[in-house]
């Protein structure tokens, strides 16, 4: 009798513990229920919000671009048609004449850097100003002054889009003289070390006045992607260019020393006064890009002072890229809250 008592307690308090929880899940459900019929459609209405929020910011982008290139457009045709054929139909040039050109010229690469390369344009007027120094008379002393205005154009386009590339990368200053050869490393050299001939560890330096392929390395081995660097050696200097050879490589490591070194195919061009980073330069093994800016010719030391820039390949125009930049974040902004 006691065991069947026993069994009858332990049955009565399994059914209750079983009620109990029945009882619990069904409250559970109750509140899941309610609390879902409230934030499904809150949430299923942020998102049609955001998804609004998103739509009208694309269409006003896509609004203003539509204008802003209609308008572009249009200042474009008439620069260009009075510049091409306003001077070439004027027999004589003076100075003032060239500094229409010149006035025209800061015009076009102030507004149309992203689209076109003005080199040519001012390469035809700095041409045109040597020849007009060559026949000598009177306004003589004109033409040099000229000339230093065109280069002033031109290197402050030239410097307004280093700064803007070099955010996404960097830049190196070097000096170079005629016949020899520097080593660029375009890639931050922090906390990287290489070998010297004797297998000891030494910083690493962003430059060495040697080819990057004396570099000393021990068991080379590929360890990773590579991080480019540049050969650079003068071949010849001009009035406002000089000739070089650039030797691109890839430099690998293994635990922060330098491990491995290969050499690219060499490539040889001439860098000019009048040559622009967005337009002007060279796609590297990783996808990134660089260009080479004259900043000075010494024609007198065979020497000329040159900046390397390096930046990501898939840098979009600076027109464009502050506005995507900037929808990206207030859609991201309005996302958090």
């Amino acid at each position: 009798m006691t065991e069947k008592r026993e069994e009858k307690e332990a049955k009565d308090r399994e059914r209750d513990l079983w009620e109990k929880v029945e009882s619990f899940a069904k409250i559970v459900a109750a509140v899941a229920v309610s609390v879902g019929s409230i934030a499904i459609p809150y949430i299923i209405g942020k998102t049609s919000e955001q998804s609004r929020r998103a739509q009208v910011y694309m269409q006003v982008m896509s609004e203003r671009e539509k204008a802003d290139t209609a308008i572009r457009q249009e200042m474009f045709k008439t620069l260009l048609a009075d510049y091409l054929g306003r001077f070439e139909n004027n027999a004589t040039e003076n100075e003032e004449s060239f500094r229409k050109r010149i006035m025209f010229l800061d015009l076009l690469t102030l507004n149309f850097q992203e689209y076109l390369n003005a080199r040519p344009l001012f390469e035809d007027v700095y041409l045109r100003l040597e020849k007009a120094k060559k026949k000598g008379g009177k306004e003589h002393e004109a033409w040099g002054r000229l000339q230093e205005d065109l280069f002033r154009v031109a290197k402050n386009v030239a410097s307004s889009q280093s700064a803007m590339l070099t955010q996404s990368g960097l830049s190196r200053t070097f000096n170079l003289a005629k016949g020899k050869t520097v080593c660029i490393r375009l890639y931050s050299v922090e906390n990287l070390a290489e070998l010297t001939d004797k297998f000891e560890k030494q910083p690493l330096l962003d430059r060495k006045t040697e080819s990057c392929s004396e570099a000393s390395v021990q068991n080379p081995e590929k360890m990773d992607r590579g991080s480019p660097a540049i050969d650079v050696e003068l071949e010849e200097l001009k009035d406002a260019a000089v000739r070089v050879k650039v030797t691109p490589y890839q430099e690998s490591f293994r635990s922060g020393t330098l491990n491995f070194v290969q050499a690219l195919k060499p490539l040889k061009f001439e860098v000019s006064f009048f040559d622009l980073p967005y337009m002007d330069n060279t796609r590297l093994f990783d996808g990134s890009r660089f260009a080479l800016l004259l900043s000075h010719i010494d024609r007198k030391e065979e020497a000329a002072e040159i900046s390397a820039i390096i930046f990501k390949g898939e840098f979009m125009s600076l027109r464009d890229r502050p506005l995507f930049e900037e929808m990206l974040q207030k859609l991201n902004k309005e996302g958090t809250n």
